[in-house]
């Protein structure tokens, strides 16, 4: 099955590819960190876990973010995204997209041990059986086919 789903904040056309790392670029950002200085902590040391134990594997860092399911590409639209955003269907044409259980990124509250445990888990692809939460990394060439979902102003009242 080559056929996949990506959610982005940018409208993009059919037959763009995405970009590789867009998202490890966002979160080194000065404005990010100050923010959100729990997810850039929880990710560095998530990198830093990949790096020393799971060097072959992608780095969150720098790769395309992409859902098996279409179920699942929309609830993480509507919970994460509040409806703010693209859903588009894509095709990789390159590469090989790995699955990962991002139950195990959420980190709020962990102590480092904590989070060095869930971070080994992670990259050792370890899922729960009844995750609903599976997301794809894919260090390769994904190709927008088309979009599903666009932002909504359903709550523009």
């Amino acid at each position: 099955m080559n056929t996949y789903y990506h959610i982005s904040n940018r409208r993009l056309r059919n037959g763009v590819q995405l970009t590789k790392g867009a998202y490890g670029e966002r979160i080194q950002r000065p404005d990010f960190v100050e923010a959100h200085y729990d997810q850039h902590i929880k990710e560095n040391i998530f990198d830093e876990i990949r790096k020393e134990h799971f060097s072959s594997l992608p780095s969150r860092l720098d790769c395309i973010f992409l859902f098996q399911e279409l179920e699942t590409a929309k609830a993480y639209y509507a919970l994460e995204h509040h409806y703010e955003a693209y859903l588009y269907q894509v095709t990789i044409t390159e590469g090989n997209p790995l699955v990962f259980d991002m139950s195990l990124l959420s980190c709020a509250g962990k102590s480092y041990h904590q989070i060095t445990t869930f971070a080994t888990a992670y990259w050792q692809q370890k899922k729960h059986i009844k995750s609903q939460t599976l997301e794809v990394l894919l260090d390769g060439v994904a190709i927008v086919n088309n979009v599903i979902l666009q932002p909504s102003d359903i709550w523009d009242l």
